[in-house]
């Protein structure tokens, strides 16, 4: 046996023993002091694709491999207005298409690690300091910190205050730091594994509230990137942005999210837009006839593209929610395009239609009708397109919950591709199958 597999095999068992003490006496810790709790958790995927990221068959770019990702997470309340968690997080994965890739144990990072302080000065107010996770409105702008460990991990190292102005209105506000990698928290086999392309430093404003039956969101928010080795662009980028969500009559909502960006890329100004807007259709008809949707939408996606024949940069930055909102596959084709699920330059047609046969089975399926504001730029991967077509893409998820501890879905995704790319741009299919064990 390799000194490689041995240290493998010994951080293995460590990892496996970790976990048994922490699962085993779960009931016996809730015992001794209900102030504690634990959760575990186990997911499995299978991932398929053939050429989403170049769109050519002459590639031979098939990727067929299994994500394996476990996490384990205390939480303890020593008082009632005190939280402190701690969650582990390893995820690997064993490749069967291409065959070079090898299979390693990867990294198990600290998750998460946070302190949270409710009322601290008898005010309504809650302060949170550490490495957490921070998802704000419908995800459009505030989702994901470490981008680039795809479903990994989606935390902020930040220090969050949510104010609770009453019942109806409140305001969160955050700052945080990412450098590239973590070398912030221990990391049991660090494999330097990248979480942005360069350190991203974050401050926002968010505001959430409801008026009557209207729900209203308004936020600011400051992203800067700064320069390292690889990427030599800075960028000071301001979000200003409010969301919208109102019932125009039974059982039909209507929801608008619009933002304006404006700061710096390098020596030139910003002036980006971005948002959506889509209406919302629940009959009440369906809860009876289980083959009638359960919900049906029809919406618009909108984010600006930079227009190369200005010296202003007007492509939209999703500033912090670089993540799959409206497509698992599509990001990858995002890849050459800019970066991994940098959603820029896109306008978009969709409709989704959703199914609930039962309490437990959910049939999903999506279309989107993908244009762009401005053609490709000369300088990309993607050299060759004349018009603005992106392309079609259709989407169908079947998702099943077995119990409370058990779930799983099947997910689907094919693209068309359009003008927008090479002339010989081929087509792509993406298939993901997961089972969640969860306690």
């Amino acid at each position: 046996m390799t000194t490689n597999r041995r240290i493998m095999l010994i951080k293995s068992s460590l990892f496996i023993l970790l976990i048994c003490l922490f699962v085993s006496p779960g009931s016996f810790c809730k015992q001794i002091n209900n102030r504690f709790s634990v959760e575990f958790s186990e997911r499995f995927r299978f991932v398929s694709w053939d050429n989403a990221i170049s769109l050519a068959d002459t590639a031979h770019a098939a990727t067929t491999f299994t994500r394996h990702r476990t996490f384990l997470k205390g939480q303890w309340l020593p008082s009632s207005k005190t939280e402190i968690c701690l969650k582990l997080t390893n995820e690997f994965r064993y490749y069967f298409v291409p065959e070079d890739k090898k299979l390693s144990f990867n990294e198990i990072i600290v998750d998460q690690a946070y302190i949270r302080l409710a009322d601290p000065f008898e005010y309504p107010i809650a302060l949170t300091i550490g490495r957490q996770n921070i998802m704000l409105g419908e995800r459009f702008a505030v989702m994901d910190g470490t981008p680039l460990d795809g479903s990994r991990s989606v935390y902020f190292n930040a220090i969050k205050i949510d104010w609770t102005i009453s019942p109806k209105h409140k305001i969160t506000a955050f700052y945080s730091y990412q450098k590239e990698t973590d070398d912030w928290l221990p990391v049991i086999h660090d494999q330097d594994k990248k979480l942005v392309e360069q350190p991203e430093e974050g401050i926002c404003v968010y505001y959430t509230g409801k008026l009557n039956k209207t729900e209203i969101d308004a936020y600011y928010i400051r992203k800067n990137l700064d320069s390292n080795s690889v990427v030599s662009i800075q960028s000071g980028i301001n979000t200003i942005g409010t969301r919208l969500k109102h019932p125009v009559i039974n059982n039909l909502d209507y929801a608008i999210e619009f933002a304006h960006q404006f700061g710096s890329q390098n020596d030139n100004n910003r002036s980006a837009f971005g948002g959506y807007t889509y209406l919302r259709f629940k009959p009440t008809w369906s809860k009876s006839h289980k083959y009638i949707p359960y919900s049906l939408t029809s919406g618009i996606v909108y984010l600006s593209g930079d227009d190369p024949k200005t010296c202003q940069w007007e492509g939209w930055d999703p500033v912090f929610a670089r993540w799959p909102k409206w497509s698992e596959s599509y990001i990858y084709t995002q890849i050459k395009e800019d970066k991994v699920a940098y959603w820029t330059n896109i306008f978009s047609f969709y409709s989704e239609v959703q199914f609930r046969f039962a309490s437990d089975i959910d049939l999903y399926i999506g279309y989107h009708h993908l244009t762009a504001p401005n053609r490709s730029d000369d300088e990309s991967d993607f050299l060759g397109g004349n018009g603005r077509t992106r392309g079609d893409l259709f989407i169908g998820k079947l998702s099943y919950k077995f119990n409370k501890y058990w779930s799983g879905h099947v997910l689907w995704e094919s693209f068309l591709p359009g003008n927008y790319y090479f002339r010989s741009a081929d087509s792509y299919t993406w298939l993901r199958t997961e089972l969640m064990f969860r306690y």
